[in-house]
């Protein structure tokens, strides 16, 4: 069984295009002597849009990831504007709630290359104890966005990039409880993140990933994660998934 190389679909017989995203599978032209030679095909952008939110730790716990997880969010981001017919972006940072550092928006529905620019501003620095309020955090981006409600049309997206585990929400949600509302608005998630049992909850509930917050993220690692990303919110699109596609 063939899939196509854009969307990962699987194609049974011989065609020219996939039937979901439309990528032209192959073209050739022919040589004096008979031979032929094959074309590169034309890997079209997804007739899609894209909200995609995203939420930053901006304590001091954060600090050693400071080079890190603005190179992780422009290579995703990227990827992402490549392969969708629009990117509305936006951008929030939370500190420590006790230390009455509130949640900052950075980007608020801008372009994928002002919201790259806007996360390359952020300070890490400040927080008391090591538990981060990133639950609070990712509640308020979810309540914020305005994601759009027709799945067919467009596909809602959130990264969050934290460090450390998290506190007890102020509002009393649970991870889990999280998790579930994220996925019932059709929303993928992502966590790049240090590994807890409760962000760990939180991924399952919502069918989202969790990758391991690095400061120096191999390249090919991370050009491999971001595509696959991309083609996560392609496919969500063309088959109406709120899962994404696993690395």
């Amino acid at each position: 069984m063939k899939c196509c190389p854009s969307c990962q679909t699987e194609l049974s017989g011989p065609v020219a295009a996939c039937p979901f995203c439309g990528y032209r599978l192959s073209g050739s032209v022919i040589r004096p002597g008979g031979s032929s030679v094959v074309r590169p095909a034309v890997r079209p952008k997804i007739q899609c849009e894209v909200d995609l939110g995203a939420q930053f730790d901006r304590t001091g716990s954060s600090r050693m990831f400071a080079t890190g997880i603005p190179l992780t969010y422009k290579t995703i981001v990227r990827q992402v504007a490549a392969k969708a017919r629009s990117v509305k972006c936006w951008v929030g940072s939370h500190g420590d709630l006790d230390e009455g550092q509130d949640f900052i928006i950075h980007t608020d529905a801008g372009t994928p290359e002002q919201a790259i620019e806007d996360v390359e501003k952020i300070v890490f620095d400040g927080g008391g104890d090591p538990d981060e309020h990133h639950l609070d955090a990712i509640e308020a981006l979810l309540n914020l966005v305005p994601w759009t409600a027709d799945p067919t049309r467009a596909r809602g997206a959130m990264l969050v990039f934290m460090s450390s585990d998290t506190k007890p929400a102020k509002s009393g949600v649970t991870a889990a409880e999280l998790g579930r509302r994220i996925k019932d608005k059709g929303i993928l998630l992502y966590l790049v993140c240090e590994r807890t049992a409760t962000l760990n909850e939180l991924a399952t509930a919502a069918e989202g990933l969790v990758f391991q917050i690095s400061d120096s993220p191999d390249p090919l690692e991370l050009q491999r994660i971001a595509a696959k990303l991309a083609e996560s919110i392609q496919v969500s699109i063309t088959k109406g998934s709120t899962v994404p596609l696993t690395v």
